[in-house]
């Protein structure tokens, strides 16, 4: 009975390093567009307005990123496990909206905090679709 339970202990914890690996913030940056470097590195990508601009413009080529690379995972699953993976993304979608709202305080944080808020969307949807890439984890 040890060696089953110790058995099913290595297994869940193999599943869940595998479910739960983290993007880095290299794979993230490698995933801008240079659009959005040349957008930040202008000027008007110097102030608050300007950089949450170059962040909403390139937040929208993300997320056409994110919603192909789910198309995508999507076209090989069975009936559950596209139930499954839908029900996940709902999840993870409220949850990068909140997590980043949660940022967006400029009352107590300045408006350094709407940057901030906006990067981590932006971020978060890069991430996500790298995960969706590598859907099912091996």
């Amino acid at each position: 009975m040890r060696a089953w339970a110790a058995a099913l202990t290595v297994a869940l914890a193999a599943g869940a390093g595998a479910a739960s690996a983290q993007v880095s913030a290299q794979q993230i940056q490698a995933r801008y567009t240079p659009a959005y470097g040349k957008c930040m590195a202008t000027p008007e990508g110097q102030s608050t307005v300007g950089m949450i601009d170059c962040m909403t413009t390139e937040l929208k080529v993300q997320d056409q990123k994110l919603n192909a690379a789910y198309r995508k995972a999507l076209a090989d699953l069975t009936p559950d496990e596209t139930a499954r993976l839908k029900a996940a993304q709902r999840a993870w979608i409220a949850f990068r909206d909140a997590d980043c709202t949660a940022l967006d305080d400029p009352q107590q944080w300045g408006t350094q905090s709407r940057v901030n808020a906006n990067q981590c969307m932006l971020d978060r949807t890069i991430a996500r679709t790298i995960e969706l890439e590598n859907f099912p984890p091996n």
